[in-house]
C-alpha cells in the first residue's frame, strides 16, 4: 500500500506526521481486508470546501430571502463566539459552553425565520456549500467496495441529505450523525432534535449512538478539519485508525501536523485521500488473486 508523497506543483503541500509510520498502516489495513475496514468523516470543511460561509447553518444563516437584519443578527452571533471556537489555548470546558451557547442563540433566529423544511434546495443552491473536488469519486468508491462511511457531523442533516442526493452520492453504505431539525405538522421548522451536536461535543454523542456498537470494524479511516474531530471515534475499540486533517487556517499548521497522521494544506480537493482510499482496495485486490 503506496501512496506517493511527491507533489506535483500544482497540489497543496502535503504534511506526514510520520511517512513510514502512514505506510506500514495502510498495509496493516490491507492484511486485515476491507471487511475490517471503515470511514469516519466530519462534514463541514472537510467533505466540503473550505469558505466562509459554506457551511450547514451558513446555506441556512445567509440565504438571501431572509434579509439583512436577520443576517446581521446571525453575523453578531457568529463572530462574539467563532473566536472562542477556534482558539485551543481556551479551557476546553469554557470553549464547550460556548459552542453550545452559539447553537442555541443561531437556532432560536432559525425558528424566528418559520422557514418551511421544503425550501433547503433553495437555500442551498443559492449558497456557496459545495462539495471537495473528488468527493463523490470517493463516496462512490466506498460504496463499490462495500465500505461503510460514517458522516458525523455538528452541522444539520437535513442539509447533508439534499446535498449529497442533489451530486447523486448518498448512497446505502452511508449512515450520518448530525442534527435534526424538527418540524411541525405543517412542515415549519420548529426547533432541533436531540441530542444536539455541536464540534466540541462529538465524543459525548459517540458514547451514547448506536452507530458504533452496530457497525464493528478493526481498523478506520478518520478525516476531520478540527483537532475535536480526532475524538469523534475515541469511544470506539478498533486496532488502527489513520487520521487524515485539512487544515484550513495556516497558524494551526504546527499543532495540527502534530495530531493527525496526514495533514493537507489550503483548500485541495480529496485527490490524495483518494489515492490512499485507492491504496488499501488495489492491495486488497492484489491478496484476493494470490
Amino acid at each position: 500500500a503506496v501512496v506517493s508523497t511527491q507533489s506535483t506543483g500544482d497540489e497543496p503541500s502535503v504534511i506526514y506526521r510520520d511517512k513510514v509510520d502512514t505506510s506500514e498502516k495502510l498495509e496493516r489495513f490491507a492484511r486485515a481486508g476491507l471487511n475490517n475496514f471503515q470511514i469516519v468523516a466530519d462534514f463541514d470543511y472537510t467533505l466540503t470546501s473550505w469558505d466562509p460561509t459554506g457551511t450547514c447553518f451558513s446555506v441556512i444563516r445567509t440565504y438571501p430571502g431572509f434579509g439583512e437584519e436577520f443576517l446581521a443578527k446571525t453575523n453578531e452571533i457568529k463572530n462574539k463566539h467563532l473566536p472562542i471556537h477556534l482558539d485551543f489555548t481556551l479551557p476546553e470546558e469554557f470553549r464547550k459552553e460556548s459552542d453550545r451557547q452559539w447553537f442555541s442563540k443561531i437556532i432560536d433566529c432559525f425558528i424566528d425565520a418559520k422557514f418551511p423544511k421544503t425550501m433547503i434546495p433553495a437555500m442551498l443552491e443559492a449558497s456557496r456549500c459545495r462539495l471537495r473536488e473528488g468527493v463523490v469519486d470517493f463516496l462512490k468508491l466506498a460504496h463499490m467496495h462495500h465500505i461503510p462511511v460514517l458522516i458525523f457531523s455538528g452541522g444539520i442533516k437535513d442539509v447533508i441529505d439534499v446535498l449529497l442526493e442533489r451530486e447523486n452520492c448518498y448512497f446505502d453504505n452511508i449512515s450520518i450523525i448530525s442534527n435534526r431539525l424538527r418540524y411541525d405538522d405543517t412542515g415549519i421548522m420548529v426547533g432541533v432534535e436531540e441530542p444536539h451536536i455541536t464540534a466540541s461535543s462529538k465524543l459525548e454523542v459517540a458514547r451514547e449512538d448506536q452507530y458504533f456498537k452496530r457497525i464493528i470494524r478493526d481498523n478506520m479511516l478518520l478525516l476531520g478539519d478540527m483537532l475535536s474531530d480526532l475524538k469523534m471515534a475515541s469511544c470506539v475499540k478498533y486496532s488502527e485508525m489513520l487520521t487524515v486533517g485539512f487544515c484550513n487556517i495556516d497558524k494551526d499548521k504546527k499543532q495540527y501536523s502534530e495530531n493527525f497522521d496526514v495533514l493537507l494544506m489550503g483548500n485541495p480537493g480529496f485527490q490524495h485521500v483518494n489515492e490512499i482510499l485507492k491504496a488499501v482496495i488495489s492491495s486488497e485486490s492484489s491478496k484476493a488473486e494470490l
